[in-house]
């Protein structure tokens, strides 16, 4: 923003300036519902002679993009344009004219070279605008609204069909995920979660680009909708990615596929060298809104990467159930009242190409590698073993 300046044609907010000498002399304001190219044309002793001619979003951004000059957004006006002079003493009154384009003095006009500056914006958008503010559509829809807007990526008013895919699918299985009747224990998210938490895309807006995402079912007399606490959830967790520690904290009180999901979201937007933008609100009032900027999603993804890993071998005495090649997998029931699953070395590997043949099952003493992981946002920890080496159990 740069001003404001008051005319016959309202109080006009500057918007972009494209040519600055003592104040803005070339210009896009709008007022209430229009918006306008404003051309300074001369200063006269007690006036400032003004052109201001109505552009559209499309002519805005062809000026910027240098489709067309500034000379032709006024001699090819969309429609009539208005001649203002504006006082610059107490005495002269303001005057305004209607005209068109054919009625404007060659000497109004600036030259035929004159373009916006190379610095401004030489993207055009498809996007139409956000079509209503968030929390007034949750209260007109009684749906929780999310909408998620990926700023200034490497082509900032288009998303790659892969990308918004990704994006998409990992929103929605964060919101999944956060539903604490998902356990670690299911593959898939049981049906009423998916019921409860499903959402749908009603709308692409321009922010540079931006999605609105809907929860599919409707809000209870209560003002609730079914996905309201998952949304809330993940609006907390953009919230608190702002930060390393606060993020740290959050991350540990969800449970790991929450995490893998979220983490898949962040590496989404990620991908497009951009920043986000979120607002989310609810048909009960609440609502959150934050931006993140590309610094912070780059530290909360490396944050969320980190993990502490340890290594140490073991013998284990037990049983050999199975032993797998086309599977690189085996199963050992130990003495120890422990069962031990995972994968094969490649010295194993190799013993079992050239022939040799595990009679199972079979008693055995088993050289075992154990992986511990440690994820240092969460503290959770996995362990996985590897068979390194087998020799038949001595009675």
């Amino acid at each position: 923003m740069h001003g404001e300046l008051y005319t016959p044609l309202g109080c006009l907010k500057i918007l972009d300036v494209f040519f600055y000498y003592d104040g803005p002399r070339i210009f896009t304001c709008k007022n209430k519902s229009i918006e306008f190219l404003a051309f300074l044309v001369d200063e006269l002793e007690e006036s400032d002679h003004w052109l201001f001619i109505p552009v559209s979003k499309s002519r805005v951004q062809e000026i910027k993009s240098g489709r067309i000059s500034i000379r032709d957004a006024i001699t090819n006006a969309e429609d009539h344009l208005y001649e203002v002079h504006l006082p610059v003493t107490e005495e002269f009154k303001p005057i305004i004219q209607i005209l068109s384009s054919d009625d404007i003095p060659d000497e109004y006009l600036p030259e035929e070279d004159s373009y916006a500056p190379l610095s401004t914006d030489t993207h055009y958008s498809e996007l139409p605008p956000k079509p209503s503010p968030t929390l007034e559509e949750a209260f007109e829809s009684r749906r929780d609204i999310l909408d998620i807007a990926i700023e200034g990526g490497e082509e900032a008013y288009e998303l790659g069909c892969q990308k918004l895919g990704d994006t998409l699918t990992s929103i929605q299985y964060t919101l999944y995920s956060l539903d604490p009747r998902w356990d670690a224990n299911m593959r898939k998210p049981p049906l009423a979660v998916i019921e409860d938490n499903s959402a749908n895309v009603t709308s692409l807006f321009e922010s540079s680009f931006g999605i609105r995402i809907k929860s599919k079912k409707s809000a209870n007399i209560f003002n609730v909708t079914p996905a309201t606490e998952a949304m809330n959830q993940l609006s907390d967790l953009l919230i608190k990615s702002k930060n390393n520690e606060t993020l740290k904290q959050s991350l540990r009180g969800i449970n790991p596929r929450a995490v893998m999901w979220y983490q898949k979201f962040l590496n989404s937007v990620q991908s497009t060298s951009g920043s986000l933008k979120f607002e989310w609100a609810s048909p009960n009032s609440e609502n959150r809104s934050d931006s993140i900027s590309k610094d912070q999603l780059d530290s909360a993804i490396k944050l969320i990467n980190e993990n502490s890993e340890t290594y140490h071998q073991m013998t284990v005495k037990g049983k050999l159930i199975a032993i797998n090649l086309k599977r690189n997998t085996f199963y050992i029931e130990g003495d120890d009242e422990n069962d031990y699953s995972g994968n094969l070395s490649e010295q194993i590997k190799t013993i079992v190409q050239n022939g040799y043949t595990f009679e199972v099952p079979m008693e055995v003493n088993a050289l075992i590698e154990t992986k511990k992981v440690i994820s240092t946002c969460t503290d959770k920890e996995s362990v996985s073993y590897k068979l390194l080496e087998v020799h038949t159990k001595q009675s």
